[in-house]
């Protein structure tokens, strides 16, 4: 089984503000004004657990995006 992996998609002022479970595609949010958004991100995704047919779903998107790339 593939490893989770926390992504940062976006940024305000160098604060991350939105990031996704790279296995699933999960979003956790933060608030970069109140000044615990990444600890607060980390703890959202350490918090969750990974569907696993929304997880293999992903997986098949990647692997089908990578085939027809070729």
């Amino acid at each position: 089984m593939a490893k989770r992996n926390l992504r940062i998609v976006k940024r305000v002022r160098n604060v991350p503000v939105i990031a996704i479970c790279e296995l699933c595609n999960t979003e956790f949010l933060g608030d970069p004004n109140m000044g615990n958004a990444q600890s607060a991100i980390q703890s959202q995704f350490n918090a969750h657990k990974c569907k696993s047919e929304v997880a293999s779903q992903a997986a098949a998107r990647t692997v089908s995006k990578t085939t027809k790339d070729k």
